[in-house]
């Protein structure tokens, strides 16, 4: 086997390992363990107007901001994730995530998100590159014909 090829098997698996931290922290509401997933370069993007950052810096307010919105109850659960190798010790990821949370009327909502994002290994840590985020809107009512007025 060549180099190549176990490093990408090596980051495959790594990957999906890569959520369970990603999951505790943000279940557990722990801005710290949030703010260490990110390269101190990265960049990201979330679904809110003007939820964008670049560096550690202004990651860290984003992640305040996420955190002092995040309903007590939430949690996210990651359902399905594809990896493609880039080199370098870079993967892309295409994943969707659940978050289940009791909105302000005590009703329990799920939101879906769609990530795609830019992973690296970087000695012994895997590290957010590019976290872009995003919520598909539900789809609009079907709205019914009216009788024709008489």
């Amino acid at each position: 086997m060549n180099r190549l090829a176990l490093i990408a098997i090596v980051c495959l698996v790594a990957v999906p390992a890569f959520a369970g931290p990603v999951e505790k922290a943000v279940n557990t509401h722990d801005a710290k363990a949030i703010l260490a997933l990110y390269a101190p370069d990265a960049h990201v993007i979330w679904p809110g107007q003007g939820e964008e950052a670049n560096g550690k810096a202004e990651i860290e307010k984003l992640v305040a901001n996420f955190l002092k919105d995040l309903p007590k109850d939430a949690k996210v659960v990651l359902k399905s994730q594809t990896v493609i190798p880039l080199g370098g010790g870079q993967l892309a990821t295409v994943g969707h995530w659940e978050e289940t949370f009791t909105d302000p009327d005590g009703k329990k909502q799920t939101a879906d998100i769609r990530t795609t994002e830019i992973i690296k290994k970087e000695k012994e840590k895997t590290l957010y590159v590019v976290d872009h985020a995003s919520i598909g809107l539900p789809p609009e009512p079907e709205v019914k014909a009216q009788p024709p007025a008489k």
